[in-house]
């Protein structure tokens, strides 16, 4: 007869494998600002994070600008570089509101993130390798392992279909004019379309990414464009919680190991 598997010892096992602490995220953060300069202090973000990189007081907010050595949100500089792609003319700095939205009320400064987009039109040409109407940023010099790119865009006019790619996905979605910036707190809604439906949303998520550098390609079928990107590393686990999780594998395949032979 086969011996029941002792349900203490296998659920410390699943436990101990399943026991990954992260250690705290590492996130680059850069913003367009118009009407909306964040202070190394400010938080902002779907990931909240201080230390946002920011165009007008890096480079005075020219044209197809390059910005290196981005710092992290520790306020630690890294190796990360963005660059401006497809932008060129004078339209391509807009904002939804011509005053600064201030603080959100639950103590961000998401609104301000939101209120400055670099403005591309469908009919203007484009440089960088972008197709016409296409415009966005290149990230290079990207040190983590695996990565998350967010990536936040803005219109002045609600309902403004578009589109963000990176690499072989494209997500889309309708843009939300003053409403992502209008109420006590941002309104941050995220995109997961990927079938032409475009949602109302502010904000996608790239997950699992990996490699030094990723275009970051937007869309939008009349005026609009990127208000901000934030690069999240994924979480690594700690060396110690690696050995209680190859702990608890053992001794999960020691007691099913004892069930078998029983």
């Amino acid at each position: 007869m086969k011996s029941p598997v002792n349900s203490k010892k296998l659920g410390l096992a699943l436990i101990l494998t399943a026991a990954v602490a992260a250690k705290g995220q590492n996130v680059v953060s850069w913003n367009f600002d118009v009407y909306g300069t964040l202070s190394p202090a400010n938080t902002a973000g779907a990931v909240s994070a201080a230390n946002w990189n920011d165009s007008y007081t890096i480079d005075g907010n020219a044209l197809n600008a390059t910005e290196n050595n981005l710092m992290d949100n520790s306020g630690a500089a890294t190796t990360v570089s963005l660059t401006e792609l497809g932008y060129n003319n004078s339209w391509n700095r807009y904002q939804i509101s011509t005053s600064s939205p201030g603080q959100d009320t639950d103590g961000s400064y998401t609104r301000k993130l939101l209120n400055g987009y670099i403005n591309k039109g469908a009919t203007e040409t484009s440089s960088g390798g972008l197709t016409a109407g296409h415009a966005g940023v290149l990230l290079s010099g990207i040190t983590y392992s695996v990565y998350d790119i967010y990536v936040y865009f803005s219109a002045d006019t609600a309902g403004r279909a578009g589109t963000i790619t990176i690499g072989g996905t494209t997500y889309d979605y309708s843009s939300l004019g003053a409403a992502a910036t209008s109420g006590s707190n941002a309104s941050l809604i995220q995109t997961t379309d990927t079938t032409g439906a475009n949602p109302g949303a502010d904000y996608a998520v790239f997950t699992g990414l990996t490699g030094s550098s990723q275009t970051i390609d937007s869309y939008v079928s009349q005026w609009g464009g990127i208000a901000g990107v934030q690069i999240v590393a994924e979480p690594t686990p700690e060396p110690g919680t690696l050995a209680l999780a190859g702990l608890g594998g053992a001794l999960l395949l020691r007691q099913l190991r004892r069930k078998a032979n029983s």
